[in-house]
């Protein structure tokens, strides 16, 4: 009976699936950034793939990848002990064949001589016995995801006495890898970045993004960690009773070298370290029905595997592998898997598998890699894609990052439904892409030291925008916050990139930009009252400055703070010290125009309004400060905890008329206005992103609705092949609802 497959497009299909379907074929470099069309190493088959599961060739330890020595650690104390110092040996010089008439695969490992044997920190290592025990099919030691494996887990003394098992997550958990730059990039663009088969291999497959540049790396990559949990890792690593797992979903042929180098360098010491051993699993291949330019080309239809499942596989392994262990504690960043994987530690807890179960979520602001480091990755990988659209365009093979195959199950595992939701992918001729310029927003900008100025004003430290940094910048503060936000940690909330008043989304219209003075016209912009929403944004609400002094019926004191940081007490004075700028022949701000002021005129839906910091970490966006309808007036805002001091001053911050521009793809216009059909369910999405197959009405609309926005705004049609990046808008809007509910969770708890 055939195994029915959800081919992810919103239907299924029926594929009788055989040993003859499931091949891997051979590594090759096909683009510029490393990318390869399979991994070096196939793993093993699921269940529900039956005769190659049981293929006697299977039998054998599957191949590994190699375990590389590491730079010379970067040890936080001289008396720490090098760790990785003595690792298990894994090789990936296998040769793998298929034979059609027998219809299986056939894997030949290869046993590296005790003079191969990497070294870590000066010391060789070598491979613990049951690496080499063809009997013990369903060891950890032979499971394809684990790149390292201590020394000690070949001591049998040191494995009976674990009873706990600490497991550590790496991207935004142990480390605070960099994502990219939305400063840089247009949101329309950021979704295909990321997605693993569109920009080239996508920017979680691309080993570049890890690449932080050597400076960085000569310091250990020094403010990318994160330090609280690396004292979580030193101090379990220092249990023994403890078994210590950095368990990622990074790929492992791609990064897993990598990681290793990095957590031996920083001196950390895991008894294990497992990655995600495939993104897709092929399991058919024949000739396309319709040719291409180069002739026909071959159809290959692929298993999505998703990370969870990854994860959840290897920790069931895990737990038979050590039935003493009975205590299991994990830290992942990930709402969405978070959420799962409580369901399933619940699931070992009901089975006995478990007597404890915990997970914690960890949150850290964003960091970004130099800005001029990322932009010059990404171009290498448009250009990479285009060569790559060239090739398949004439008929050469596709490009899909991370081809593998799916671990055998082991016994006690069948029939659990691992693997679950199974869904087909079928690689699409890629399109080229064309980056261009894309105004995001028509808005009143602001110079960098008025904005430092702003931040210092309100009590946000520069360093959390997104740069490492070590250093705690005690800003003065001159406003307190809104009063909900007063004495509230706000260190981990973002600050948005530039801080702007927004006038209208994308270029302004030609009437718009007259009503405002044109583009480069000079603005002041007068602080009316502070605002919050939900105590997860805040803002400063604004109006045009009333250049008619004589009207003015408030009587505080003026301070209009000028473009280069100099504060004013009159605008006579500022137009006094600008016109000695302009005699004196200063050009640092020559678009000051004090004799010509342009006006605020907004046709922005929301009240004119500053976005000063929003807690991103709970799922919430910059635009959400649109929502705020309640302001405290300036004149009321305390300068102190207890109120009894009022802000003395009007605050007045000279601006400029300006266009925000971020590079993005370029699209052609649509020949016609029709609304096209659409091709994928988003509720289907959902639906497997959130592991809840019963999950409907009021919660399932609204996140719809949600993603539905958000496919909106970012140009995304409901197209088959924006499937990849609806599915990770959805993602988003998940993660963002489940974040919620912990929040909610935990706020229920503290009272």
């Amino acid at each position: 009976m055939p195994t029915i497959l959800n081919n992810g497009h919103g239907h299924s299909a029926d594929i009788a699936i055989d040993a003859s379907l499931l091949t891997v074929p051979a590594s090759f470099d096909s683009t510029p950034t490393g990318c390869h069309h399979s991994i070096d190493h196939p793993g093993f088959t699921s269940e529900d793939v039956p005769l190659l599961s049981h293929s006697p060739s299977l039998s054998m330890s599957p191949p590994r990848t190699p375990m590389f020595p590491p730079s010379t650690p970067c040890l936080d104390t001289p008396s720490q002990s090098p760790a990785l110092s003595a690792a298990t040996t894994i090789s990936t010089s296998t040769s793998t064949s298929f034979s059609e008439d027998e219809h299986a695969t056939k894997i030949e490992p290869s046993v590296e001589s005790p003079s191969q044997l990497p070294k870590y920190n000066g010391k060789e290592s070598s491979s613990i016995s049951i690496i080499a025990a063809e009997s013990l099919s369903f060891s950890l030691a032979t499971h394809p995801a684990v790149v390292y494996a201590s020394e000690r887990l070949s001591d049998q003394d040191y494995t009976s006495k674990l009873h706990t098992v600490k497991v550590f997550d790496f991207d935004h958990t142990l480390f605070r890898s960099p994502l990219p730059n939305p400063a840089l990039w247009d949101p329309s663009f950021l979704g295909i970045l990321t997605s693993w088969n569109y920009c080239g291999t996508g920017w979680w497959h691309n080993p570049g993004t890890l690449e932080l540049g050597p400076e960085v790396e000569a310091t250990c990559w020094e403010g990318w960690w994160n330090e609280e949990i690396v004292r979580e890792v030193r101090k379990s690593s220092e249990d023994p009773g403890c078994l210590t797992v950095l368990l990622t979903g990074r790929n492992g042929p791609t990064f897993g070298e990598k990681l290793v180098e990095m957590v031996g360098r920083k001196g950390l010491d895991f008894d294990l370290i497992a990655i995600k051993p495939t993104t897709v699993a092929r399991i058919e291949s024949k000739l396309a029905s319709v040719p291409t330019n180069g002739g026909p080309q071959s159809v290959e239809r692929y298993l999505k595997v998703h990370t969870f499942n990854t994860k959840h596989e290897f920790l069931y392994n895990l737990l038979f592998e050590y039935p003493s262990i009975r205590s299991m504690f994990l830290w992942d960043d990930r709402p969405c898997q978070v959420a799962k994987f409580r369901q399933v530690g619940q699931e070992w807890l009901e089975k006995k598998l478990l007597d404890n179960f915990d997970i914690t979520v960890v949150q850290e602001p964003l960091l970004f890699m130099d800005p001029q480091r990322e932009i010059d990755l990404v171009l290498a990988m448009v250009e990479a894609n285009n060569q790559q659209v060239d090739i398949e365009v004439s008929g050469g093979p596709f490009l899909v990052p991370g081809v593998g195959a799916i671990p055998k199950t082991r016994p006690e595992l069948e029939g659990l439904n691992i693997w679950d939701p199974y869904e087909t992918y079928v690689p699409q001729i890629r399109r080229k892409i064309e980056l261009t310029d894309i105004v995001r927003y028509t808005g009143i900008m602001f110079s960098a030291t008025v904005q430092s100025i702003m931040k210092q004003m309100l009590g946000i430290q520069e360093y959390s925008n997104g740069y490492p940094s070590t250093a705690v910048i005690e800003c003065p503060q001159w406003i307190k916050r809104p009063s909900m936000l007063r004495g509230q940690d706000l260190s981990k909330w973002v600050v948005p990139d530039d801080l702007h008043v927004t006038l209208c989304l994308g270029s302004a219209s030609k009437e718009h930009l007259e009503s405002v003075g044109g583009l480069n016209a000079t603005v002041l912009v007068e602080v009316e009252a502070l605002g919050e929403f939900e105590g997860r944004v805040w803002a400063l609400k604004v109006k045009e400055f009333n250049t008619d002094e004589e009207s003015n019926v408030d009587t505080r004191q003026l301070q209009i703070i000028a473009p280069n940081g100099q504060i004013y007490s009159s605008l006579d004075a500022l137009r006094t010290a600008y016109a000695s700028y302009e005699s004196a022949g200063d050009e640092l701000y020559p678009q000051v125009d004090l004799k010509h002021l342009g006006h605020l005129v907004s046709v922005h839906e929301s009240t004119p309004h500053i976005t000063m910091a929003y807690d991103r970490l709970n799922g919430t966006r910059a635009v959400d400060s649109g929502r705020i309808i309640e302001w405290e007036p300036l004149e009321n805002a305390s300068l102190s905890d207890n109120g009894s001091t009022r802000y003395p001053y009007r605050l007045v911050f000279v601006g400029t008329i300006g266009e925000k521009k971020l590079l993005g793809m370029k699209t052609p216009k649509a020949s016609d206005q029709h609304i096209p059909k659409a091709e994928v369910s988003v509720a289907n999405i959902i639906k497997s992103l959130t592991g809840d197959k019963q999950i409907s009405g009021k919660e399932l609309g609204e996140m719809v609705r949600c993603v539905k926005e958000d496919m909106e705004r970012l140009s995304v049609e409901n197209r088959l092949e924006n499937e990849e990046r609806i599915a990770i808008i959805a993602q988003e809007i998940c993660d963002r609802v489940e974040t919620k509910k912990c929040a909610a969770v935990q706020h229920h708890g503290a009272r």
